[in-house]
């Protein structure tokens, strides 16, 4: 039986936890991955009486308690995304197993990176840019809903963007949206009434900034493709055809951004920023957002950062 410390929830295919999980096994560290793909292979078992949960891989058994599980690092979305059809079978695993990862929050004495409570309301665009703007930071004019406001011009460029991660499956192929550059005229042509969108004012000349938040600890970096600004989304480009180069915000951004996300209770975020002339506009924060990339093309601490975090290291 192997006591567990530290717990790792994710996928397979996850390099950042990938990442946590090399940085826990440097520092010799009792910890456990579970993979929520994976997890009809495992044998789980928890007792209520115990307050103790085992979970049996292969040959090997781990056991977590309330008092011996210090810290989980929650790498699982709290949603279940619309997508492909699933079998009855498939809609059983993926509905069930949810509200299992759910569920763990009964380790309530362990620290969470994130506790999926502070995921799940944070993951809410509007409550997200409602609660930045209560912070001092600037926002986009923003507007989310089925209809159009009165004051869309034909002749400006807006973004358009999904509420929540849009994720479909046609023919066996996935398929992903990214905010998009409309003209009004577009707007004004379109039909949008099936389902909510969220409508921003573009930003031009905008550099995009990404700020990787642990703690009260900010990596921020630029992002540039051949030393120039993008316009519209960065995503859409290949992530090694980009340039990350590190930052400095001002502290009157930096103590905005932290108040942030202690409101929000995040311990972690992955934070996009636009810089237009001398100011930031905040676009969004992602609370389960990626940087394992950032580590390699920026070379920035954060899994050590995240660990730190973890096992409540300065």
């Amino acid at each position: 039986m192997n006591d567990v410390n530290y717990l790792v929830v994710s996928s397979t295919i996850d390099y950042s936890s990938d990442l946590i999980c090399y940085e826990l096994e440097q520092r010799g560290k009792s910890y456990l991955r579970i993979n929520r793909d994976h997890f009809a292979e495992y044998k789980i078992l928890y007792s209520l009486e115990a307050d103790c949960l085992n979970i049996r891989m292969d040959d090997s058994t781990y056991k977590m308690t309330s008092d011996t599980l210090r810290s989980v690092y929650f790498r699982a979305p709290v949603f279940l995304r619309t997508g492909k059809t699933y079998s009855l079978q498939e809609q059983l695993y993926r509905g069930q197993w949810s509200a299992f990862i759910r569920n763990l929050i009964a380790f309530d004495k362990a620290k969470w990176v994130n506790h999926p409570v502070a995921t799940y309301r944070a993951e809410n665009k509007l409550y997200q840019l409602k609660c930045a703007k209560r912070f001092g930071l600037a926002v986009p004019t923003t507007y989310i809903g089925n209809s159009l406001p009165a004051d869309i011009m034909r002749e400006c460029t807006y973004i358009i963007k999904s509420l929540d991660t849009a994720l479909f499956y046609d023919n066996g192929q996935e398929m992903f949206t990214y905010s998009t550059m409309v003209t009004g005229q577009e707007l004004l042509n379109a039909e949008i009434k099936s389902a909510p969108v969220v409508i921003q004012e573009c930003l031009h000349n905008k550099t995009d900034l990404r700020v990787t938040v642990i703690g009260d600890e900010l990596f921020a970096v630029s992002i540039t493709k051949n030393g120039r600004k993008i316009e519209g989304d960065w995503r859409q480009n290949a992530k090694d055809e980009l340039n990350y180069d590190r930052i400095d915000l001002p502290p009157k951004i930096q103590m905005q951004i932290l108040d942030l996300m202690r409101f929000l209770g995040l311990e972690f975020g992955g934070i996009d920023l636009a810089l237009v002339d001398e100011t930031y506009y905040f676009i969004e924060v992602n609370p389960t957002g990626e940087w394992g990339w950032l580590v390699s093309a920026s070379h920035l601490p954060i899994s050590e950062t995240i660990v730190n975090s973890l096992v409540m290291e300065a």
